[in-house]
């Protein structure tokens, strides 16, 4: 069963993207602190299902964008930063009553200048083993997403360690892994395919490829979009998740407005598709 929600860094939109959608879901991430308990009052209200994209609350000590993660970096402080980070997302999850965070897990090292590749394969493998037992001690579900130009988000390495760690999931964000899948030369739904059993969650949005990203960010999905042309197949990613039995959470990780220079249209047309696709009424 696919749960579908919407991404929101800004609490003043919560009632727009959310609510006037007919959604009973958010994903909550990078909010000034004084707007939490604006954002409890309006969880509450409106009897909304959320998680927390890491972190919740905006952190001044933290590199920015706090999207970065420096989880498989050689650099054992850098490591630690984002497990602060990461500590810190788990608390308020527990203190707010969120289902579940997500972590941006594999990254790129940003310091793998002459590493080797063991090296940095069993770095990563010891954070992704600290991620599963903070989860298990909290009872707090994680969610990892790998994202970027990395050789560890394929389906060996990525299965390997969901079968180890299971207190973990993985969250299919459909359009950084089409990046990925770009840059690393393999099919993108056969890596779909290989993850599906350890799918949590889902973060929709689309892209043809780095130019699109560079350009225009997360470009919201829309019927429009051809896979032929290099979009990502909005549909069968929807009918492969739709295949397994565990319950998914599907979010919408895009700004409410689609690109002027992509053709202007309006990104609830794409909500509404999804919404067919799925069997889900307004």
């Amino acid at each position: 069963m696919i749960s579908l929600g919407f991404h929101c860094h800004r609490v003043d939109i919560v009632e727009e993207i959310i609510v006037g959608n007919g959604l009973k879901r958010g994903e909550f991430y990078n909010l000034p602190a004084d707007d939490i308990p604006e954002l409890r009052r309006l969880i509450e209200h409106h009897k909304l299902n959320w998680s927390i994209h890491t972190p919740l609350t905006r952190l001044d000590w933290y590199p920015q964008p706090p999207t970065w993660s420096f989880l498989c970096d050689v650099d054992a402080d850098n490591r630690e930063r984002t497990m602060k980070m990461v500590n810190l997302t788990l608390d308020h999850a527990g203190e707010y009553g969120a289902e579940y965070i997500v972590v941006h897990f594999p990254t790129p090292s940003s310091d793998a200048s002459g590493e080797s590749e063991e090296k940095l394969e069993s770095i990563a493998w010891r954070s992704c083993e600290r991620l599963a037992e903070l989860s298990f001690k909290r009872n707090i579900p994680i969610h990892i997403e790998g994202v970027g130009q990395s050789n560890l988000i394929n389906a060996d390495f990525l299965t390997s360690l969901l079968k180890e760690f299971s207190p973990l999931r993985y969250c299919f964000d459909t359009a950084h892994s089409n990046l990925t899948a770009i840059y690393n030369d393999y099919d993108l739904y056969n890596f779909q395919a290989e993850l599906l059993p350890y799918l949590g969650s889902l973060h929709l949005w689309n892209t043809r490829g780095q130019e699109d990203y560079l350009i225009y960010r997360h470009i919201p999905v829309h019927p429009s979009q051809n896979p032929d042309d290099g979009w990502v197949d909005i549909t069968r990613m929807l009918q492969a998740v739709g295949s397994i039995t565990n319950p998914v959470a599907a979010i919408f990780e895009n700004v409410p407005f689609y690109p002027e220079g992509l053709g202007n249209y309006d990104y609830r047309e794409g909500v509404k598709w999804v919404k067919e696709l799925l069997g889900i009424s307004s």
